[in-house]
């Protein structure tokens, strides 16, 4: 599953400077608004595509086997009446949607868009209980092969239907022609592997929808949230000003999401690695987990965040060739807020491993509305940074909120972790100074090789004056590497350990298109864990 979403990423950073560049500015930011819908609309499966992951692990291990067809039968039928209830509602409001994305000249282009991609997301909808049947049996292998596979074909059929001069339309056949497939080859080795688990339309029940709907939901809600600070801040900035702003800020949005992937499956891995040693060390073990975690998170994410943040606009430019001042923009806003995010994984991954996750469930909510709360009045002010500004605040005041909340429910005290993250800020916040002020003298070029240029040498010198600092001041020594060694020989054995059942980490319900997928903006999820779909390795 590792390689699999190495490979995904890998073809969204080669395909999107082709989109990008054939599409055009508004024709790419339509595109962009055209993916958000599509995400919004996914979250109508309710959350069964994670519930019944659930019980095929439970049938798997002989319990409620004998229900499983009509569970994976109701899944199928609701999310085929998903894709259909996505038609029926593009149809209805698209004179509403042509104003409020401002589509202009483009609304006949976008409509024809629109309804290829809901035709994808109901191919979605059909892949909901093969999916599960795959996830729930523990096939990793053959799912991680069909969604690096499919991604890659994505890939390559975007990319040659736009060098062959086609746009929204032919891109929009194309994710859904990628839908199809992935949805067709997942069925397939779902009836190959586990030919006893196939929905069965016949036999639904009302008692098995309101026993998937409970957990469904639960799981559904950091996701709807995610949804809410995301793709509402892509209408914002469509509907406030026009399609080719929110595409820039797009571009920021797609950086800082393969920017996150290492950080992100670092704390799948240390989840399992927390349940085992609080079952064998107790609260004790965590106390000292929590700190050493947290520690090296921020030891490695700081100075990170720092580079980024100089070295946006030339890493914008070795990208996509050009410049494009609204991605560096988004990007240099967001990364200290999600540097700040991740950095307080470890506190997820205590809670979620004491059994706890509901302490999430406030912070997420509170992010929602500190976002909408301060959106429109930011963006009044200072123009679209108030956007991305908007939701960099409100990750960053919920995360606050979250470990204060964290410490005294738990009864663990705050100086301890103050005394191991200040050091790191503080080393970072002097070397990225010293990296914005010596830029100026640095190499660089309008260019890609002078973008690289300017990502090395200032990325470079960052990093070198942080290491240093941490050398010299005592942060790092030669006792961390011994016990990152042993906190390796820890995680390793653990996170090899099936994990489907927990809750903490339920996967996909509806997968997006693929590529360039429409919507792949970094989502809010509980402090530094991604969320559940991107957990599982097939989300958004």
């Amino acid at each position: 599953m590792l390689a699999a979403r190495v490979v995904m990423a890998a073809a969204s950073l080669a395909s999107l400077p082709v989109a990008y560049t054939r599409l055009g500015e508004r024709a790419y930011g339509v595109w962009v608004l055209l993916g958000g819908l599509m995400a919004i609309m996914a979250l109508a499966d309710l959350g069964l595509g994670s519930a019944l992951v659930r019980e095929v692990a439970r049938a798997a291990s002989g319990e409620r086997r004998g229900r499983l067809g009509a569970m994976l039968g109701l899944g199928l039928v609701w999310g085929v009446c998903a894709g259909v209830l996505a038609l029926v509602g593009i149809a209805l409001g698209w004179s509403w949607l042509v104003s409020l994305m401002h589509l202009g000249d483009l609304s006949t282009q976008a409509w024809h868009a629109a309804l290829w991609l809901a035709l994808g997301l109901l191919f979605n909808g059909v892949e909901v209980p093969w999916r599960a049947v795959l996830e729930g049996t523990q096939r990793y292998g053959a799912l991680a092969c069909v969604s690096g596979g499919t991604a890659l074909a994505g890939a390559a059929l975007a990319v040659f239907v736009l060098r062959r001069g086609g746009g929204l339309v032919e891109l929009s056949a194309s994710s859904a022609a990628a839908s199809a497939l992935r949805t067709g080859l997942i069925a397939g080795l779902a009836r190959r592997y586990e030919p006893a688990m196939a929905p069965r339309v016949r036999g639904i029940e009302a008692d098995d929808l309101r026993s998937m709907r409970g957990y469904g939901m639960r799981v559904q809600i950091s996701s709807a949230s995610a949804a809410a600070n995301t793709e509402m801040d892509r209408f914002f900035l469509g509907g406030l000003f026009g399609p080719a702003t929110a595409g820039g800020f797009d571009v920021g949005c797609r950086l800082l999401n393969l920017l996150r992937l290492p950080p992100g499956l670092v704390l799948v891995a240390l989840f399992p690695a927390a349940v085992a040693g609080a079952a064998t060390g107790g609260p004790s073990w965590l106390d000292r987990f929590h700190l050493l975690a947290t520690r090296y998170l921020t030891v490695c994410l700081a100075p990170a965040a720092a580079a980024l943040m100089v070295c946006a606009d030339p890493l914008v430019r070795l990208w996509l060739g050009h410049q494009v001042s609204w991605g560096a923009a988004n990007l240099a806003v967001l990364v200290p807020a999600y540097a700040v995010n991740l950095a307080a994984g470890a506190a997820t991954v205590v809670t979620r491993a004491e059994g706890r996750p509901g302490r999430e469930t406030r912070y997420v909510l509170l992010s929602v509305a500190i976002n909408f709360a301060l959106t429109y009045p930011l963006a009044r002010l200072v123009g679209p940074l108030g956007v991305p500004l908007a939701t960099a605040i409100g990750v960053v005041a919920s995360t606050g909120y979250f470990m204060l909340h964290f410490h005294r429910t738990s009864g663990r005290p705050i100086p301890p972790l103050v005394r191991v993250v200040w050091p790191p800020v503080m080393v970072a916040a002097i070397a990225g100074t010293v990296g914005a002020v010596a830029a100026r003298f640095l190499p660089d070029g309008p260019d890609r090789w002078g973008a690289a240029a300017a990502v090395l040498c200032r990325g470079g010198l960052i990093l070198a004056v942080a290491g240093a600092l941490l050398v010299a001041s005592g942060c790092v020594g030669r006792g961390d590497w011994r016990r990152l060694r042993g906190l390796v020989r820890r995680v390793a054995p653990a996170a090899a350990q099936p994990t489907v059942a927990s809750p903490a980490i339920a996967p996909p319900t509806i997968a997006p298109p693929t590529i360039p997928p429409p919507a792949v903006a970094p989502p809010i999820a509980p402090p530094g864990l991604p969320p559940a779909a991107e957990m599982a390795g097939g989300g958004r």
